[in-house]
């Protein structure tokens, strides 16, 4: 039996040029729940009101699953009510490009067979939240689109970069900036997407970003079994071009307010150092570990890996085993082990606040490099949650992919 092609065309929608400052949502990881209220409580048009989850409750709203599906899906029909995407009427592969700071990442858009997960052409390297990723699944169904591309990266291949250097040498049709990162949108024509659709058939792929989407599209093909549902949104850039930063972790305090307490206990982990400022505590290079705690500052050289399997020697998995499980007693991998991350374009000072005012200790990470994040994946292994940030992100509000159910069913499934 043949396979489905692994990236395929689709009638996607587009975000109308005019429509863009209110409707593409900011990346939501850099946003606390407070400040995602903000957004979604002055502006009924922003896709963050669409993908809320339960923790960007207000306090006292006690929502259940089903009322915040309800409450997504009431937003889209709002935001298509006002006829702020454009549909593209066929068929295509997507040039999707995002620049910052003088980074640039130059990707593809299409829709990713769910199938692809199961035989093995997309890798996955993190654990996943089964609540998140329930969420999300009822999300498909009920809200009946998706905007939040899963991303992918895999080798350079330079036919592919021929292709997309040909296609953004138009005019794109989107070209808006979000909080500094401008993203730009190209929609390839028929050779094009057949062209990209061919070169991309065979190398397996790996998840960047998006697990618990990965997870609820695969549960989605399940349940639902229409031919819209067996595909997701996807995006896919090259590995050479992808910038991947820390997830600094907050974990709670389990052993009382004396921060002496704490250094006695992780000096029988490594070898740890009393510094006085943020800038000696940041660390240089793998295995070092900034630590705050009650405005005092240490570094932590984590103990030598004792397995050489790919995810026992990352820095992320060594801290949750020796100090967040072993010494702390908290399960970083379940839901309500009340662990906190804060990415690095967040800032360190981000960290230091939150801490501040709720007294969890606060580790600062040195990033996950790609190759890692690949070798994790081919070995079939899974990191902690939050293991990398790769920035900039593809954000939602950009592009819609009509499932023909809940706030779609109306509409033509893409």
């Amino acid at each position: 039996m043949s396979r489905e092609r692994l990236f395929g065309p689709f009638a996607g929608w587009l975000i109308r040029p005019e429509w863009a400052a209110r409707v593409i949502a900011g990346a939501y990881d850099t946003k606390s729940p407070a400040e995602r209220r903000e957004i979604v409580s002055t502006n009924p048009y922003s896709y963050l009101g669409v993908t809320r989850s339960a923790e960007d409750l207000a306090p006292g709203d006690e929502a259940e699953e089903a009322e915040l599906l309800r409450r997504g899906a009431g937003t889209l029909t709002n935001i298509l009510d006002a006829d702020a995407f454009a549909p593209t009427d066929h068929a295509a592969l997507y040039a999707y490009r995002l620049t910052y700071a003088g980074h640039s990442q130059l990707g593809v858009v299409g829709a990713l067979a769910v199938d692809a997960f199961r035989d093995g052409r997309v890798l996955t390297h993190e654990n996943v939240r089964p609540n998140r990723a329930k969420l999300l699944s009822g999300h498909l169904q009920q809200v009946g689109a998706t905007s939040s591309p899963i991303a992918l990266t895999r080798r350079p291949d330079p036919a592919v970069a021929a292709v997309l250097a040909v296609a953004t040498g138009r005019e794109p049709q989107v070209h808006h900036i979000v909080e500094e990162v401008l993203h730009e949108v190209w929609v390839l024509d028929e050779l094009e997407s057949i062209a990209i659709a061919e070169l991309l058939a065979d190398e397996p792929v790996y998840v960047t970003d998006g697990h618990h989407r990965s997870a609820a599209a695969i549960a989605g093909s399940m349940e639902r079994g229409e031919p819209a549902f067996q595909r997701t949104l996807a995006v896919l850039f090259p590995s050479d071009a992808l910038r991947v930063e820390a997830f600094h972790r907050r974990i709670p305090n389990t052993l009382g307010r004396d921060p002496h307490a704490l250094e006695a206990l992780l000096a029988d982990v490594g070898d740890l150092t009393e510094v006085g400022t943020l800038e000696e505590a940041r660390p240089q290079q793998t295995r070092e570990v900034g630590i705050y705690h009650q405005g005092n500052w240490w570094k932590l050289v984590l103990p030598e890996p004792e397995t050489d399997s790919p995810v026992g020697t990352l820095d992320v998995e060594l801290l949750r085993t020796n100090v967040i499980r072993d010494l702390l007693g908290i399960d970083e991998l379940q839901p309500d082990s009340g662990a906190d991350y804060v990415p690095a374009p967040n800032g360190i000072d981000e960290v230091v606040r939150r801490c501040d005012e709720d007294g969890c200790i606060g580790f600062l990470m040195y990033a996950t490099s790609i190759e890692e994040l690949m070798a994790v994946a081919d070995a079939n292994e899974l990191m902690p949650p939050k293991s990398s940030y790769v920035a900039p992100k593809p954000r939602s509000g950009i592009f819609l992919r009509v499932l023909g159910t809940g706030a779609t069913s109306h509409l033509e499934a893409s």
